[in-house]
């Protein structure tokens, strides 16, 4: 099942319900779910793994060449049999790379609600243990729990664990892991997918990215996906024009920025009893007064929302032949 039932009125808490059902299941042969199977740090006080056992990822927006990768990994593991029978494998392994807050590892999440299987995220702050040789071992266990039955495992902030070996502060430990992970990475079955994130890959071992099936670079979103961003969170209230204009704005910015800011917009509307355009072309106005496309925003403001040249250049911090010029610009380039 990959929705929520209509007639549930809290789908939060159904999420949890039905993952806490699936965790307390007997146990299959596929992957467990129940906390005892789970690794965990060497005192038995911290998981070293989360597991989703119903992932979603119907939130990503990338570009169209991400896209098409994403779905040809999908694709390859639907017809693995075809491949076979040709000699072909499917991808085990891929790395994604590419500036924080571009989707990464809700790509993950896609993959696996599309595959229909559990996604295991390593964590991170687990597994790097302060007690020397322990980290080699944690990252060991939870590799070896994702081959216990068919999942997406998920290696985010995949430099913090395989940085390059010609770190001359490192003791050994860096090597040791690396070394496991190179291992890891050649043995990898195809019965589940292996999944590393990084920011920086610049900082992982040469060695390292040469083991992966699949590289694919996340950009920042273009004009066409922070459009579908921001109309995916249909919002009522803001019209078309005032999400094209925070479309425009927000150029050079992550999803995970652009999504910041509209929560902000949906709280501070709340609180202050206020519209959501009203709001956002507000934000709009006082965070961007240098943009490109402040004219536009401005000129919004004067329009939709009867705001005055001086309140807006009191927002905006400029002077009101400012605002002035830059609406009348505005208008003549429509």
């Amino acid at each position: 099942m990959r929705a929520v039932p209509s007639s549930v009125p809290d789908a939060d808490a159904f999420r949890v319900a039905l993952h806490d059902a699936l965790s307390a299941a007997a146990p299959t042969a596929g992957l467990r779910f129940d906390s005892g199977a789970i690794p965990a740090d060497a005192e038995g006080t911290h998981s070293l793994a989360h597991v989703d056992a119903i992932p979603s990822g119907d939130e990503l927006v990338v570009d169209d060449a991400v896209a098409a990768q994403l779905h040809e990994i999908v694709t390859e593991r639907e017809r693995r049999a075809e491949l076979a029978r040709a000699g072909v494998a499917v991808s085990r392994t891929v790395l994604f790379w590419g500036p924080p807050g571009v989707g990464k590892t809700l790509a993950a999440r896609w993959i696996a609600q599309r595959l229909e299987l559990p996604l295991v995220t390593l964590d991170l702050a687990a597994v790097v243990s302060s007690y020397l040789g322990s980290s080699g071992r944690n990252i060991r266990s939870v590799l070896q729990f994702a081959k216990s039955g068919p999942c997406v495992l998920l290696l985010d902030e995949f430099d913090a664990v395989a940085k390059r070996r010609d770190d001359d502060t490192d003791i050994g430990e860096l090597k040791r892991i690396v070394n496991v992970i190179l291992v890891e990475l050649d043995r990898w079955p195809e019965t589940s997918l292996l999944v590393a994130a990084t920011n920086h890959p610049q900082l992982l071992d040469e060695a390292v990215d040469r083991r992966f099936d699949r590289i694919i670079e996340f950009a920042l979103p273009g004009g066409a996906e922070r459009r579908t961003l921001l109309a995916n969170l249909k919002c009522r209230d803001v019209s078309a024009e005032v999400v094209d204009v925070a479309a425009t704005i927000w150029e050079g910015h992550s999803h995970a920025v652009i999504l910041r800011f509209w929560d902000l917009c949906r709280r501070r509307a709340i609180l202050n009893n206020r519209t959501m355009e009203d709001v956002v072309v507000t934000e709009l106005v006082t965070q961007f007064p240098t943009s490109d496309a402040r004219n536009q925003v401005w000129q919004v403001a004067h329009d939709r929302l009867g705001m005055s040249n001086r309140s807006i250049a009191t927002l905006a911090g400029v002077s009101h032949p400012t605002v002035a010029s830059g609406i009348r610009q505005a208008t003549e380039a429509l």
